[in-house]
């Protein structure tokens, strides 16, 4: 029996050669020679990681795919098929809420990432609650949170005037206001932000104009705060007060980035209504999670290994909750060691992160003979979505000092080492019209092992990652895993 390493680079993807490839332009002496030894290339979107076809993964996804070992069907296309086939307006909750309107002549509040990334939302799921809410209720008001992550930094203008060709015709549906997801989806208790989206949500004090929300936003832009950043403001509408009987519905399907402000709705002592569970809010759920068991965590556990996990708080959540399948607690014989994110307005500004701090977190588990040590690192993907390319740059310089020194005392103390990503992102760093470029990538990731003399196939899936961390272990595949070790014997 080995003991082995997973790291993870989050955003760490394989593009093509540009002067805007941090991942090609970075100098990165132990990473390239680690990929000289050879490696595998591995699809990390779409259907591969059980979203629809032509969507991005992203962290959620794509640690929850490595952790199974096998595709778990998305929320999102879950959405989608159920909106497909009308299953979706028959669903209890939404038929609860759709009575419970009508009866109340109550209002609505619709929250959510103005998106079509499926990575948080779809704004066509939003264009489908409208539809079959606004007959019922006696106002819809629509809290409009701009992306400029996962979709381009000024795409918002785009939905927004999508989404006003949608309610046009509907009389009772109005904006009630606008916030950039710095804001409105703040996940680090940085609870001075969630109040300010709060504040801009429902205060009863003027605010802009509903045909100005577009001049608004361009404003923004104007004083050099793209749509992540947008400040909150309050949009005048009929909106009085918030009574009891009124219902909040969050449209986002992927929690962690509600779960905060989740909290801060269940305060307001009206109906609350999430798509997706929400560990820790209190809220009526239209899709509650089904978990998903017989993970590498959980095999591991039973096979009586000692396993940590690692990370900062960026990816802290995906690297446990994720990782084990929607499990909040540890397995027996799991630790866990989370890393607080520094505290800041903009990631460009620290692109070392905290992975000085993680990296001496892996040197120490190390020293304490742990069997399995998963690691993640944030830098390529935090740092990515500000678009700032000499920041990452200089992160993913920063890692591969990283990856060295975990690397030397992995063969110090007779450890096999995985590495590999879940996502791309930081490989393209502008679009081809010279923009900045934020969002994740279709691009394939790299998968290479270190401290075992082998051949490794050329291309797989993240489902594979599990299944060849089993292989370096010494353990054999799981039953309950799709996926097979990339390692050629």
């Amino acid at each position: 029996m080995n003991k082995a390493i997973m790291i993870i680079l989050d955003g760490y993807g394989e593009g093509e050669k540009s002067r805007f490839n941090a991942v090609i332009n970075a100098k990165t002496p132990t990473l390239d020679a680690i990929k000289e030894n050879g490696y595998s290339l591995l699809k990390t979107d779409s259907e591969a990681v059980g979203l629809l076809k032509g969507n991005m993964g992203g962290s959620e996804v794509g640690h929850m795919t490595i952790g199974a070992g096998r595709i778990v069907p998305s929320m999102a296309k879950k959405i989608y098929d159920e909106i497909e086939t009308k299953k979706f307006e028959k669903n209890p909750t939404i038929v609860s809420m759709l009575k419970g309107l009508k009866e109340n002549n109550s209002d609505l509040h619709l929250f959510g990432l103005m998106s079509d990334k499926n990575i948080h939302s779809d704004i066509n799921h939003l264009y489908k609650i409208v539809e079959i809410a606004s007959p019922c209720a006696k106002n819809v008001y629509i809290h409009f949170v701009a992306d400029g992550r996962d979709s381009g930094q000024k795409d918002s203008v785009k939905y927004l005037k999508e989404l006003k060709k949608h309610i046009r015709n509907i009389k009772n549906c109005q904006f009630l206001s606008v916030s950039g997801r710095f804001y409105a989806m703040d996940r680090e208790n940085n609870i001075d932000r969630t109040n300010m989206a709060l504040n801009a949500m429902f205060s009863a004090d003027s605010g802009i104009k509903q045909e100005d929300v577009e001049k608004y936003i361009l404003n923004e832009y104007e004083n050099n705060r793209n749509d992540e950043f947008i400040l909150p403001k309050h949009v005048e509408s009929k909106f009085t007060k918030l009574n009891q009987n009124d219902y909040i519905f969050i449209f986002n399907f992927r929690e962690d980035r509600i779960r905060q402000i989740g909290k801060s709705f269940e305060e307001l002592n009206c109906n609350l209504i999430t798509m997706a569970d929400v560990g820790g809010v209190n809220s009526e759920v239209v899709y509650p999670s089904t978990d998903v068991n017989n993970t590498l965590s959980e095999y591991l556990s039973q096979k009586g290994l000692k396993q940590i996990k690692i990370s900062e708080s960026t990816k802290y959540a995906h690297v446990t909750y994720f990782l084990n399948g929607g499990r909040e607690q540890p397995f027996e014989n799991e630790d866990r060691v989370h890393v607080p994110t520094i505290k800041t307005n903009d990631y460009a500004k620290t692109p070392k992160m905290q992975a000085g701090k993680i990296t001496n977190e892996v040197v120490n588990a190390i020293k304490k003979n742990y069997d399995a040590i998963i690691v993640n690192y944030s830098n390529p993907d935090m740092i990515g979505h500000t678009g700032n390319y000499d920041a990452t740059v200089k992160s993913i310089e920063f890692l591969d000092k990283c990856v060295k020194k975990v690397l030397k005392f992995a063969k110090k103390h007779n450890y096999l080492t995985l590495i590999t990503a879940d996502h791309g992102n930081s490989e393209q760093m502008k679009t081809k019209q010279g923009d900045p470029h934020t969002a994740h990538t279709l691009n394939k990731v790299f998968c290479s092992v270190v401290g075992k003399d082998c051949k490794l196939k050329k291309s797989g899936g993240l489902i594979d990652v599990a299944p060849t961390f089993l292989d370096l272990i010494g353990l054999e595949n799981s039953k309950h895993f799709e996926g097979q070790s990339l390692i050629q014997n």
